[in-house]
């Protein structure tokens, strides 16, 4: 009987003490419903997106044109709890982590629009973690994941043709858009197809 006074006045304790608890849920894209993309090879550019849908980001030069379908899941958890109950009323403990899981399957096709190479890459991990003992608020967050929610491709083509003439004509050269190539999301801002883009 004595454990359950304990372990309910621990509880009650740490209940007390939290002065803030999240978790964040964010998807991004579909998932392919093809099990087996590599089946494509050497099919026509119609019949892969018959069976693949349309693609989130895709680039084209003279020779080929390549297309990207992506999918994500990312979860973020964060806690903080004061250090009243130990006394120190002015600190606040944070610990945070995130988590990534996801799909990204990127086809080329030929002169010929005829699928000529097929890759995927899976990605199931954490993007890390963080802890810090801030003085009464929590100013800076522990673990961050803004770099990978920007918004798909698909939905900003529309907006993009209404931007401002200098940026409008150069929508071919950002990734995902035209002929710059197309990256993977996530990928630094300096390296990459998107260190190639035209600024406004």
């Amino acid at each position: 009987m004595l454990w359950r006074k304990t372990v309910l006045l621990g509880s009650l304790t740490l209940l007390l003490s939290c002065s803030g608890c999240t978790q964040w849920y964010y998807t991004l894209g579909q998932e392919v419903a093809l099990s087996d993309p590599a089946s494509l090879e050497g099919e026509s550019l119609a019949a892969a997106l018959a069976a693949l849908g349309p693609p989130l980001r895709f680039a084209a030069s003279d020779q080929d044109l390549v297309m990207a379908w992506e999918s994500w899941r990312i979860v973020e958890n964060s806690v903080g709890a004061s250090l009243g109950f130990a006394g120190a009323d002015f600190l606040n403990v944070d610990w945070g982590s995130a988590k990534i899981s996801g799909d990204f399957l990127i086809v080329t096709f030929d002169e010929k629009k005829r699928v000529s190479a097929i890759a995927r890459v899976r990605r199931d991990d954490s993007l890390g973690s963080g802890a810090a003992i801030q003085p009464i608020y929590g100013f800076v967050e522990v673990t961050s994941v803004e770099d990978l929610l920007e918004p798909l491709p698909a939905h900003e083509w529309g907006g993009a043709q209404l931007t401002r003439l200098p940026a409008a004509l150069n929508l071919s050269q950002q990734p995902g858009l035209g002929n710059t190539g197309v990256e993977q999301r996530g990928t630094p801002a300096a390296v990459g197809a998107r260190a190639q883009a035209w600024e406004d």
